[in-house]
């Protein structure tokens, strides 16, 4: 299978729709899109973009990050562009145990009420990004599925794909970092599992999830709302 990303200036470009929930629908499509950051973006992905109305960008890596890589779809008109920074969880965990409790320090970090109120708000579709679109992307991911009811098996595949999706960007980095464990980097059925379960024996419920980061359940309401057919 060829694992290819939506955009041609970022690896590992997905979107959220097309997954059945608990009700049989299925969620739709050009709503949310899933990334890595988009480096230099070319006039096709800019067309791709604005043809799919995905004119809301956010993105949530470290000042230091955004620095080395730029996203330069914050410096065109046509979007809406937010940078919030989860600094939380943002470094790579010790071990391959400690990385559902890293996800759970990203779903609570200080700007995450500002990542899920613009993507409850945004009045077009939203693509939210991080640096490999695997931790911080994976968890705001996790929780939009698991939001719209999409059964645990499915988010967790969608979580461990970027595995494929950044193949040769992770060997790069686990070629110049031998002494990281390659399990920890590469996404992880053991991870994203792990989270889930932290993140239901803490919250029970993606409305109280909300509720607890000082939104409403509203806010869960309007994703759901945007999300399913």
């Amino acid at each position: 299978m060829v694992y290819k990303s939506m955009l041609s200036s970022s690896y590992n470009t997905r979107e959220l729709g097309g997954f059945k929930t608990a009700d049989g629908s299925i969620t739709k499509n050009n709503v949310y899109w899933r990334s890595d950051v988009p480096s230099a973006p070319q006039a096709d992905d800019i067309i791709k973009l604005l043809s799919s109305h995905i004119t809301t960008i956010i993105d949530m890596r470290t000042e230091t990050e955004r620095a080395k890589t730029p996203d330069t779809l914050s410096e065109l008109s046509e979007f809406e562009y937010h940078h919030f920074p989860i600094v939380e969880g943002s470094g790579v965990p010790e071990s391959l145990e400690a990385v559902p409790l890293s996800y759970m320090t990203i779903a609570t970090a200080e700007n995450m009420p500002k990542v899920m109120k613009v993507i409850a708000e945004a009045e077009q579709g939203v693509l939210f990004h991080c640096t490999a679109g695997k931790d911080r992307t994976g968890v705001v991911s996790a929780i939009i599925l698991m939001t719209c009811e999409v059964d645990r098996e499915s988010v967790v595949r969608d979580y461990v794909i970027s595995r494929e999706y950044n193949h040769k960007r992770l060997e790069a980095f686990l070629a110049a970092h031998p002494e990281v464990d390659r399990n920890i980097v590469l996404a992880n059925e053991k991870s994203m599992n792990g989270f889930i379960d932290l993140f239901t024996e803490r919250f029970g419920t993606v409305d109280n999830y909300f509720e607890e980061i000082g939104l409403s359940a509203e806010y869960a309401d309007m994703i759901r709302n945007k999300m399913m057919r």
